[in-house]
């Protein structure tokens, strides 16, 4: 349901730090005169909205949760402002919503709470809270340039979209002596476990490596068990020779193996150089109950070498699992970043990469997707990998992919739909379930599936037990 026009109203709620509550935003409201000189809660107009990148997104009962990262606005010059969301912010999906006239609810945090770019907000959905804090790092933009100590905190929604942050472990904690808040790490969540795979740590991520200018490498796997608040730090040989692997995805499949399995594809072993690129015949399945991990082979249309890209799947009603992969980039930004900009899918159990037809355009990484319910996907955010500079300093390189181009999907949002392989500008609630597009259809009736398809016996096991009528 769309709320009437209020622009005088809207005004005032958009540029002044704001309490809990809602906020319209319209693309036909006129230009703000003027801006506070910092605009944190994350949330501006259609108008003005330019990009958002490198935060985390999580869908929880009927609300699409956006949490931290970084985005950019115009001015009433039209002069580009940089900032870092220091609210969580959430939209309903009980209700249809255009992109261009959806309501943004911004939630306030506690003195303490974490305000990370690339943060870990993982969903307990058995207890339904999140967790946070143990991963990310302090953003390029504001003035926060210190990390937060390191903390586990929870959001406990409150059905509204939104709710309260608290503090539910503090640093002077032992479980942080012989931890580090990574960063640039594969991260995911699903069951009771949420996992931080590989990363790095320097001045921008944890109190303990704030004197260090470089990367430095945090192998292995960091895991929260979200039942019991705890944290354990294991190896992970089966993930590469070294452990380590930075600005990869990883992607929990509920619908296969008896409590669902974690994978771990595409990124780069460190230092992110072209050689160093991952590529997608490599898909590293763990097990979280067993501590489990396999090395599987995957086939077809491959996806070229990339990081910073964003995954997203769910059930089809044939009894196949389908993630979808979205943009990203392989690290030579500018105009060589157009060909990025492209869907690719990788159905289970055949473990086969199909690629989706249309033409490039509008290259973005830094973004976050979701399944949001029937055959729609979310696409939240994205910087320009088409960026106007592309060499020279680091802090100028990532202004540019948020000044280059304003999001050509409203407040960044894009409804890609898995079965018709369309983009969409508006979502539908109560969406009839996801089924098969006919680029999957295609394959299966063509390729019947006889278990060869698995490099380890005992992962071909785990895809023997479903889950596809939960």
């Amino acid at each position: 349901m769309l709320l009437p026009r209020w622009p005088l109203i809207v005004s005032v709620i958009l540029f002044v730090p704001c309490a809990v509550g809602s906020v319209f935003v319209s693309s036909g409201e006129s230009r703000a005169t003027s801006l506070e000189a910092r605009q944190a809660s994350g949330v501006t107009s259609t108008q003005n909205f330019a990009r958002r990148g490198w935060h985390a997104s999580a869908v929880a009962k009927n609300y699409l949760y956006i949490e931290g990262g970084e985005y950019s606005y115009t001015t009433s010059d039209g002069a580009f402002t940089y900032q870092y969301s220091t609210t969580t912010l959430s939209i309903d999906l009980s209700e249809d919503w255009r992109n261009d006239s959806v309501v943004l609810h911004t939630t306030n945090k506690p003195s303490g709470a974490p305000k990370l770019s690339s943060p870990a907000f993982a969903y307990d959905a058995a207890n339904d809270i999140f967790y946070s804090g143990f991963a990310g790092r302090v953003s390029s933009f504001g003035d926060d340039p210190y990390p937060p100590p390191l903390s586990l905190w929870s959001f406990k929604p409150d059905g509204t979209g939104s709710g309260t942050w608290k503090r539910e472990i503090g640093s002077d904690d032992p479980a942080f002596d012989d931890l580090t808040r990574p960063f640039k790490a594969y991260q995911a969540y699903g069951g009771d476990s949420a996992l931080v795979l590989g990363g790095v740590s320097n001045f921008q991520s944890d109190e303990k490596t704030e004197d260090v200018g470089d990367d430095i490498p945090l192998p292995g796997l960091l895991t929260l068990n979200m039942t019991t608040k705890t944290f354990t730090n294991s190896t992970a040989r089966s993930f590469n020779r070294r452990q380590e692997g930075v600005v990869g995805r990883m992607h929990y499949v509920p619908s296969f193996g008896p409590t669902g399995l974690f994978m771990a594809m595409g990124g780069s072993i460190i230092p992110e150089e072209d050689e160093n690129l991952i590529s997608f015949n490599n898909i590293w399945v763990y097990e979280a109950e067993t501590s489990t991990w396999f090395n599987q082979t995957a086939r077809g249309n491959l996806p070229g070498p990339r990081k910073e890209f964003c995954l997203a799947g769910a059930n089809s009603t044939n009894g196949t699992y389908e993630i979808f992969l979205y943009g990203g980039e392989n690290g030579d930004l500018g105009p060589e970043a157009i060909p990025y900009d492209e869907i690719y899918i990788l159905t289970l159990p055949a473990f086969r990469w199909l690629k989706v037809d249309y033409p490039p355009e509008h290259p973005r990484h830094g973004h976050t997707c979701e399944h949001v319910g029937g055959s729609q996907i979310a696409s939240i955010g994205g910087v320009d990998s088409n960026s106007r500079v592309y060499y020279g300093s680091y802090f100028d390189i990532g202004k540019s992919t948020f000044n280059s181009s304003v999001d050509p999907f409203a407040q960044g949002l894009g409804i890609f739909d898995m079965t018709t392989l369309t983009w969409a500008d508006h979502y539908t609630a109560n969406a009839p379930a996801y089924e098969q597009s006919e680029l999957v259809r295609n394959f299966y009736s063509q390729n019947p599936q006889d278990g060869s398809q698995f490099t380890d016996p005992g992962l071909r096991d785990r895809f023997q037990v479903t889950h596809f009528n939960q």
